[in-house]
């Protein structure tokens, strides 16, 4: 398990292959197969894969425990774990259900349909499959009296496990996910960089249930950064400089304050350590740094400033970065440096 919240385990199924394969006619195998094990290296119990998946790649990393989605009577069902959607199992023939006997199933339910499930003589459906947990989808806000309530009526009336896969559409799916957690859910369907694919983010599930809600998270976060780099090769996309957890310039700070604040206390501006998901905090020198930042930094460059007025260098650093329309370089700012201490 990939979440310990409390006592009760909390299970983590990554759903970004099936999204990230639709933009992508040609996947590179290589990236591929890096990804999913780096997915599963931070902690993700389940990766979620179908037909279109298993086309593109061609070799699926072993080891990995995958949930495969059976879209029609047709499908390829190798696997232990399938997910089927309710309606679709309702028209499934009958002789198909029964060679899914014994296959662990989970049931993928739209929250606008929910109480249909709960009212037609406990689904018929649930003594044709064994069926091992309810996965509600198109959950697009959180409920404020709690979620409790329905989790647990559930998982009594079914004996099933619970999951939510919320819907992203009004930027609450993240928020959505990490509650439901505190009130009962045991899964958590997420997607890497979720937000572009409508999804709750998997990377902020799991950093906001280790460090909001004190989870003990089993995976090793320190991988965050080199599977963020693995997913923009793979890609071929970006990843907004400023998204949470895994934008590239989400350590970097500038002004006089941050710097002071920094250096004297992190968790001052910083909720959690760079170094806990593989990043390094990065100061930039501009034209909002103090005298302070420059030394640091100059320090940090090895570079010998005892003999030089800082206070005057910061003026032609100012000067420069007002001129360029941006931060000043590393490299920009020793050569800077080399010719202010010849003046």
């Amino acid at each position: 398990m990939s979440i310990i919240l409390g006592r009760e385990k909390k299970f983590i199924v990554d759903r970004t292959l099936p999204e990230l394969v639709k933009s992508i006619e040609i996947v590179d195998q290589y990236l591929a197969s890096e990804f999913i094990t780096l997915i599963k290296n931070i902690g993700v119990d389940f990766i979620e894969i179908n037909g279109e998946v298993l086309q593109k790649i061609k070799n699926l990393p072993e080891n990995v425990d995958y949930i495969y989605r059976v879209e029609d009577s047709l499908d390829v069902y190798e696997f232990q774990h399938l997910i089927i959607d309710y309606k679709k199992a309702e028209t499934l023939p009958e002789e198909f259900l029964n060679k899914l006997r014994n296959k662990k199933i989970i049931l993928e339910v739209d929250i606008k349909v929910l109480e249909q499930l709960n009212v037609e003589d406990k689904c018929k459906i649930f003594s044709k499959l064994n069926i091992v947990s309810i996965r509600i989808k198109g959950i697009v806000k959180y409920n404020i009296t709690g979620w409790n309530r329905l989790i647990e009526n559930i998982k009594n009336k079914f004996s099933v496990y619970v999951d939510f896969c919320a819907d992203d559409k009004f930027y609450m799916a993240t928020s959505v996910s990490i509650e439901s957690c505190v009130d009962g859910v045991d899964v958590v369907t997420a997607a890497f960089n979720g937000q572009v694919y409508g999804f709750a983010s998997l990377e902020e599930v799991i950093l906001g249930l280790k460090v909001i809600k004190n989870g003990k998270v089993c995976g090793n976060l320190e991988f965050m950064e080199q599977l963020t780099e693995v997913y923009t090769k793979l890609t071929h996309q970006k990843v907004h400089p400023m998204k949470a957890v895994i934008g590239e310039d989400i350590f970097k700070y500038e002004s006089g304050i941050h710097v002071d604040g920094i250096e004297k206390n992190p968790d001052t501006y910083e909720p959690y350590s760079p170094y806990d998901i593989g990043k390094k905090r990065i100061m930039y020198i501009g034209k909002h740094s103090g005298e302070k930042a420059v030394m640091i930094k100059l320090k940090e460059l090895n570079i010998n400033y005892q003999d030089v007025d800082i206070g005057e260098f910061l003026k032609e650093i100012r000067k420069n970065s007002i001129k360029l329309k941006r931060n000043i370089f590393d490299k920009e700012l020793i050569a800077m440096f080399n010719d202010f201490r010849k003046i």
